[in-house]
């Protein structure tokens, strides 16, 4: 095997791994959310543990799930040219950034309310995993594929 059929294989390994990263964190944002009231209603002392009910745990998250994503989508997109995969997944992460974006604006809880939030982060989520499924999908779909083969890939939609 010569360095070019190692450097091309090693792409779609970099593209798994960063879509199914994103993909994870993503959902974590979406578990903290959903089960975060759920833990401190029913232990109420892990109230005392700064993490949980904060909106630190979302900013960290978001801190990784923005570079993570969108490499993931470019890389993808740099093979299939599916530009309403990129749209979707840009979608969802804005959406994903929202609630922060907000806040950052100094309008805190008052513009989305805490229930605001957590539907707009699952919501967003969702986008955001089926986003990279479709990405990682029509990666391998095109995958050594004929250019006639990735034009009817890009009007493919997952």
């Amino acid at each position: 095997m010569n360095s070019i059929t190692q450097g091309s294989s090693a792409v779609p390994k970099v593209q798994l791994i960063s879509d199914r990263i994103a993909m994870i964190l993503s959902s974590l944002c979406v578990i903290h959310c959903l089960l975060t009231p759920i833990l401190l209603i029913s232990i109420p002392a892990l109230a005392s543990v700064s993490i949980l009910n904060d909106e630190t745990f979302h900013q960290i998250l978001l801190f990784f799930v923005l570079p993570v994503g969108a490499f993931a989508l470019s890389v993808g997109y740099l093979h299939h040219k599916n530009k309403w995969v990129v749209l979707a997944g840009a979608t969802g992460l804005t959406l994903l950034s929202s609630p922060l974006l907000v806040e950052w604006v100094g309008l805190g809880h008052e513009v989305l309310g805490e229930y605001g939030e957590v539907i707009i982060t699952v919501i967003a989520s969702f986008v955001i995993v089926s986003a990279h499924i479709a990405n990682y999908r029509l990666r391998e779909a095109t995958q050594g594929s004929t250019c006639e083969e990735r034009e009817r890939a890009q009007s493919h939609t997952y």
